[in-house]
């Protein structure tokens, strides 16, 4: 119902629009509205196109909007809103269906029908009046101005020559037109109508014109709609009289028709054999010829010659499905008439003279910028075939097509060409259209390489020697030379019609012209070709450059670039380049990245890209500001070129990482692949162009096929594309020895009919086939004298090896010496010797592998080393060549897929080691069936035991101290007396007290004491030789000082200091500063040892290893300790005597401060306990420690003083009541090693032991920590000075481990809560003891001359 009434809503819109008298049209009053009307119906029409379908049956176009335009044109409005409709009306069909055919029968006769509406559209526009109309209001838009040309004009005119660009379109009908050539079409009809009204000129001023490039591409579209049809040789020499090839074509085609004719006439003749009807004529013996039986051959029709006897007559034809059946050509291609011809001719010309290379030019630049709508490349590869094939053949001139001939346009070409190619394998439902598209590209490739051979003919030298420059550019890069080879080789006649492959062919022919002709002018051609180059191993050149970069060659390097990084700090040199220091969406943490961030400045300034260095060094600042890791965020530009050669000069870039400290996560995938012997990667080189390699090249199965399928139909091929089949041929067989490439049945069946043609003594086509098959057929007997196999070679295409196997012997041809055939016997052997030589020794082998020892036994010398290793992983022998270098035992190549028993063991080894630190390599190690470790975490994602990759990954053991519980050590703190600040200065008293309790029956101690304590004194650097420092020696080092005439470096060294002091008096920050020095007096004094001397004794410290790179105020020079060095050196640099009171008394590093014993709440009864015994253990007598002395950690903060501790050397504790601690008590336990040590000191507190009365442990002072959430306790056991081992060895300590804690947190300064002080012993040493220790961060302690403390640290919320 609804159907109905839309068809008579139609009906009736369709009848109001107006009538005829035969004459002129007449249209009714609401003719406007109506027209409008039917443009909403058609806009509301659904994917059945019911409404376009109904409008066609009415015939509205041609008896009612057609008349509306030819004689209403002058109502604007009225002819704007039909040129609308009638645009719409004849939209092209395959358009409609989103340029998809389509399959469903119903939806199929839709497509159908709409056709044929539409070619009936066409023939309604063969009107001259029409197109006058047209033509003249499109001439009249065009003369306007474009600052007086409105909008609805510009729209008006892009709507006419839609218009025009879709009446061209439409499809011919030659079936229902059944026009021969030479006789006018409908399409010729329509042109001609076009050529009367004008239309021509207007195209050819809207090409040329400067101002109309927006329609440039309308414009090219309708020329090629216009010549779609025309053949452009034929068009070129089209005349008033028809040339002699013309008559003598023409006579041969009337008498081939005429002789088949008279063939078919008599094979129908001869057919019967009698006077009775060939449906009596008997039953015949064919003798000499057997049937399935015994039996001669029986058969039911007479026949005359036993060649007319068919076995496939009864059988059924294979059916084809319809994706699978051959592509049709879809081009048309006629003569029409002849005045046809002269007036396209004509324009042809016109169009080449003043428009073809400005068009071009800017339709190639609306392509280039995607200013053109989707698929417009194919009219602008039609048109650069069209028009250089009709120069070619009219009046050769290149500059009139010089815009499409350069090295660019085959870049394009060959690009579209890929991209066609490539897309057909992704979209399938569209294969004809982009199959037509390849065609065309193909076409368009195919005149390039003509007109290059049309211009080695020219006369003009300056021609002949641009299309040898043109030549050697296109036969140099490999990718031009391959593409033809690669079209055939990848011919598909499902998806590339009869007709491409015929232009591929000819295409290939032309191509193998021009370079035999290049190649034999020049003899030697140099091209490009894909090489193999052995990749590098890793590090391999890293690691030499890397050893090789000393300080002092850093230190070169940086004064060279000095300058340039001066100018790119301070925006000298230009503008920085943008980095991005952080990735937001990477796996990695937000530390990770800030270490690769610096490694990645370290790596830069050492490559000298300076200018990235310095921005990615601001732009990390700017990301990280907190802890001023890449420095200040107010840093001036000194400061930030000293931070730039700090970097500089750190070893960030180790040439050879632990895998378990950086790369792990990023070698998972490379750990467990195949490793090669030489990795190789491609790369582009040049070498010697070989001609008769190249031909070789195309004696390939697939090339051979091709050819023999379009030789099959050579009755219908050109002459040109026989000759083409047959020269290829003639190049493979003859030239190239390889006569077995076409040992092949169907190819035999196709010479069989060539030598059996009539034509085969008249036409030279058939002829040279004969000649060529009966060479095939002498060089296939003669291979059959030696090789009667060939009889089965027959049925199958062959390669080049296969050829040269037929004819040479199986396994006898080798293409080369890596690509060597392997027989059996050899395979034997080779499995037979590397069993031999696995079994054998190591030491037996003489420094060699197993394939080395292979290759010196095979009988095959001839093989090399790689064609060995390869031939080993083919047959299972190995995996990987890393097990040539070992004795390793053979394994099988386990399956890909995963059986149930595996999975299963997966999983149950997963819940057994998913706490682990390492789990897939605790999986793999208890695994039954190794598998990479890639395919094992694919395997776990895969089964849902973990949802990220990174829970896989391997735990690192955390650089920094974990927090340790501790709570309840406060009872086991045993209290301390004050002791003295400097080691150094109390080194001789303590030697001088400890020396007297030492015992002389322990001297063989005693002497392994001395040997660790030189051993430790040779490790511990110059920080550890430092000498006592007095104001006498200050004066002494003065003195020299300033004689050098380093006076001004006096000043600011005592600057230095003050300002030093000033900051720790102010904010009481006790940090290591470091010295900078600025100027080049400065600079040059750092390096004087004089000054050193000077620095030593005032009591700074030098860099300690290669990481630090200046000297530094230390952490435990106290305020009044900074002023008194500003002081002496303020006075010497004036030239004053300086003034002290004890000239040779040590001055005192570190202020002397009281230490305050911590309490802790006892929550506990046991604690009490505890408590209670530790009270009554320290009335017992207290033995002295001789070696050991004890300190309390302040701060950690200090990170540059840090140090590293021999593992296996432990602290040794005086045998006898020196300093051990009494372990006869349960709560005092001995500590174990651990593997860390702390790495930093900021302020110490220096611990003394009691008096050796029990009454003294009563009156010990108790202190208070200074409160926080958490009360941190910290015991340091830390060795006394080199002066103090030296005199102090009477008795030798026995060794015994003690817990070291990693001290990296910083803790808060301990406040003097002393209420009762007691009198200080000079030299006295009190060790602390903890019932708990860490496992975590323990690390052995060492004895020495090296400074070692060891802190044990508690946290208690309070």
């Amino acid at each position: 119902m609804g159907d109905a009434l839309v068809h008579a809503e139609l009906l009736a819109a369709c009848s109001a629009l107006g009538y005829t008298d035969g004459a002129v049209y007449h249209r009714e009053a609401d003719c406007l509205e109506t027209t409008k009307d039917l443009v909403r119906y058609l806009r509301r029409d659904d994917e059945s196109h019911e409404v376009r379908r109904a409008l066609g049956d009415t015939r509205v176009l041609q008896t009612d909007l057609l008349p509306l335009v030819r004689d209403y044109s002058n109502d604007t409005e009225q002819f704007d809103v039909t040129i609308r409709l009638l645009v719409n009306l004849t939209n092209p069909v395959l358009l409609l269906f989103r340029e998809e055919l389509p399959e469903e029968k119903v939806t199929r006769q839709q497509y159908l029908r709409l056709v044929t509406q539409q070619q009936r559209y066409k023939e309604a526009f063969v009107d001259e009046r029409l197109w006058s109309v047209l033509v003249g209001r499109l001439g009249e838009l065009l003369q306007l101005d474009w600052e007086h040309r409105q909008e609805e004009d510009r729209l008006l005119v892009e709507r006419i020559l839609i218009l025009i660009r879709n009446v061209l379109s439409v499809p011919a009908s030659p079936e229902d037109e059944k026009r021969t050539d030479d006789d006018s079409s409908v399409h010729d009809q329509v042109l001609w109508a076009l050529h009367l009204a004008g239309l021509e000129d207007l195209l050819l001023y809207v090409a040329s014109s400067q101002s109309e490039q927006d329609l440039c591409m309308h414009v090219l579209e309708i020329i090629s709609l216009m010549l779609r049809e025309q053949d452009p040789a034929q068009l070129a020499q089209a005349g008033l009289h028809r040339s002699d090839k013309e008559k003598e074509k023409d006579e041969k085609e009337l008498l081939e028709v005429r002789r088949r004719e008279a063939l078919q006439r008599q094979q129908q003749r001869n057919k019967y054999y009698g006077a009775r009807h060939s449906r009596f004529g008997g039953t015949y013996y064919v003798q000499n010829m057997k049937s399935i039986s015994d039996r001669d051959l029986i058969s039911h029709q007479p026949l005359t010659d036993f060649k007319s006897l068919n076995f496939d007559r009864s059988k059924k034809p294979k059916k084809h499905p319809k994706h699978r059946k051959p592509m049709k050509d879809a081009d048309i291609t006629r003569r029409s008439t002849l005045a046809i011809r002269l007036m396209l001719q004509e324009f042809c010309i016109e169009f080449l003279n003043g428009a073809y290379n400005s068009i071009m030019y800017i339709v190639k630049d609306n392509l280039s910028r995607a200013r053109a709508q989707e698929h417009d490349e194919s009219y602008y590869l039609w048109a650069m075939r069209f028009f250089m094939a009709f120069n070619r053949h009219h009046q050769f001139k290149v500059e009139l097509i010089s815009e499409t001939l350069s090295v660019e346009t085959f870049h394009y070409i060959q690009t579209q060409l890929e991209n066609y190619f490539e897309t057909m394998a992704t979209d399938k439902k569209k294969i004809p259209l982009w199959s037509r598209r390849m065609h065309k590209a193909l076409r368009a490739y195919q005149e390039l390489l003509m007109t290059l051979a049309a211009m080695d003919k020219s006369e003009v030298s300056g021609v002949r020697e641009s299309s040898r420059v043109l030549k050697s550019r296109v036969f140099y890069v490999i990718e031009y030379r391959e593409m033809i080879l690669l079209l055939l080789q990848n011919y598909n006649p499902i998806k590339m019609s009869l007709a491409f492959l015929k232009d591929v062919v000819e295409t290939a022919h032309i191509f193998l012209k021009l370079l035999e002709g290049f190649c034999g002018k020049t003899r030697h051609l140099v091209v490009q070709k894909k090489a193999k180059k052995p990749k590098q191993k890793k590090g391999s050149t890293g690691s030499r450059q890397v050893e090789e970069m000393t300080e002092d060659k850093l230190q070169d390097m940086w004064d060279e670039m000095s300058g340039e990084v001066s100018t790119w700090v301070q925006g000298e040199a230009g503008d920085l380049p943008d980095t991005v220091p952080f990735d937001p969406l990477s796996e990695q943490s937000e530390d990770e990245q800030k270490e690769i961030a610096m490694r990645r400045i370290n790596k830069l300034l050492r490559n000298k890209e300076l200018a990235e260095a310095v921005s990615l060094m601001r732009s990390a600042r700017e990301v990280w500001p907190e802890g001023d890791v890449f420095g200040a965020a107010n840093l001036d530009y000194s400061d930030e070129f000293l931070a730039l050669r700090e970097v500089f000069m750190a070893n960030l870039n180790p040439p050879q990482q632990s895998v378990d400290t950086y790369n792990e996560e990023y070698e998972e995938e490379e750990e467990y692949e195949e490793e090669e012997e030489e990795e190789r990667m491609m790369q582009i080189s040049e070498q010697e162009f070989s001609f008769k390699d190249f031909v070789r090249r195309f004696a390939n199965s697939k090339v051979i096929e091709s050819y023999s399928k379009l030789m099959e139909t050579y009755e219908t091929n050109s002459t040109q594309t026989n000759h083409c089949i047959l020269k290829l041929f003639h190049r493979i067989a003859w030239d190239s020895k390889l006569p077995a490439m076409f040992f092949q049945a169907s190819l035999f069946v196709t010479f069989q009919r060539a030598m059996d043609d009539s034509q085969n003594s008249t036409n030279n086509t058939v002829r040279e086939i004969a000649k060529f098959a009966k060479y095939i057929i002498r060089q296939f007997f003669k291979t059959l004298e030696t090789n009667p196999k060939v009889y089965m070679e027959l049925l199958f295409w062959k390669t080049n090896k296969e050829a040269m196997e037929i004819e040479c012997g199986y396994g006898d041809v080798e293409e080369g010496p890596l690509n060597k055939a392997w027989r059996e016997e050899e395979e034997e052997e080779l499995r037979r010797l590397y069993e031999e030589m696995n079994a054998l020794p190591m030491e037996e082998r003489g420094g060699k592998d197993i394939a080395d020892l292979v290759l010196e036994n095979l009988i095959n010398q001839s093989r090399s080393r790689r064609a060995i290793i390869k031939k080993m992983k083919e047959l299972g022998l190995i995996q990987a060549v890393r097990e040539l270098k070992g004795k390793p035992t053979t394994q099988l190549r386990v399956p890909r897929e995963w059986s149930e028993e595996e999975e299963a063991e997966l999983r149950m080894l997963f819940e057994d080691n998913k706490e682990a630190m390492d789990i897939v390599g605790r999986i793999m190690d208890n695994k039954m069936v190794q598998r990479p470790k890639n395919r094992v975490v694919e395997k776990i994602l895969e089964l849902g035991l973990v949802t990220d990759k990174k829970e896989l990954r391997k735990k690192r053991p955390k650089k920094v101290k974990a927090k340790v519980d501790t709570r309840g050590l406060g009872e086991k703190f045993l209290e301390a007396n004050q002791g003295s600040d400097d080691d150094d200065d109390d080194s001789g008293n303590d030697n001088s007290d400890e020396g007297s309790e030492h015992s002389d029956s322990e001297s063989d101690d005693e002497h392994l004491s001395q040997t660790q304590t030189q051993a430790a004194k040779k490790s511990s650097g110059p920080a550890s030789n430092t000498p006592v420092a007095t104001p006498a020696l200050i004066s002494e080092a003065l003195k020299e000082v300033v004689e050098a005439g380093m006076g001004e470096v006096l000043e600011w060294l005592g600057g230095v200091i003050s300002d030093v002091a000033s900051d720790r008096e102010e904010d009481g920050d006790f940090e290591p500063v470091p010295i900078l020095a600025l100027s080049e007096a400065c600079t040059n004094a750092m390096e004087d040892p004089k000054f050193h001397k000077l620095l030593h004794l005032v009591g700074l410290q030098p860099p300690k290893n290669h990481q630090e790179m200046y000297w530094r105020i230390p952490s435990r020079l106290t305020v009044p300790a900074l002023r008194k060095r500003a002081s002496y050196i303020t006075q010497g640099t004036s030239g004053d005597p300086i003034e002290f009171e004890k000239p040779n008394e040590p001055l005192e590093p570190v202020e002397e401060e009281p230490v305050v014993e911590k309490s802790m709440k006892k929550k506990k009864s046991s604690k009490k306990a505890k408590e209670g015994k530790i009270e009554s253990n320290t009335s017992k007598k207290k033995r002295k420690l001789r070696s050991p002395s004890v300190t309390e950690v302040l701060s950690s903060e200090d990170k540059e003083n840090h140090y590293s501790l021999e593992d296996n050397v432990s602290l040794p504790s005086t045998h006898n009541t020196n300093s051990r601690i009494d372990d006869s008590d349960d709560d005092m336990e001995v500590l174990p090693s651990s593997s860390t040590i702390p790495s930093t000191l900021s302020q110490k507190r220096i611990l003394n032991n009691e008096d050796d009365s029990s009454s003294d442990s009563e009156n010990t002072p108790k202190t208070q920590r200074k409160e926080s959430k958490k009360k941190k306790r910290r015991l340091v056991i830390a060795e006394d000075s080199d002066e103090e081992e030296e005199d102090n060895q009477t008795q030798p300590p026995k060794s015994q481990n003690l817990i070291l804690h990693l001290d990296t947190e910083p803790t808060e300064r301990m406040v003097d809560d002393q209420s009762n002080t007691s009198p200080k012993p000079p030299s006295g040493r009190k060790l602390l003891d903890s019932d708990d220790s860490d496992d975590d961060g323990d690390v052995p302690l060492v004895v020495g001359r090296q400074r070692v403390r060891a802190v044990v640290e508690s946290d208690d919320d309070e």
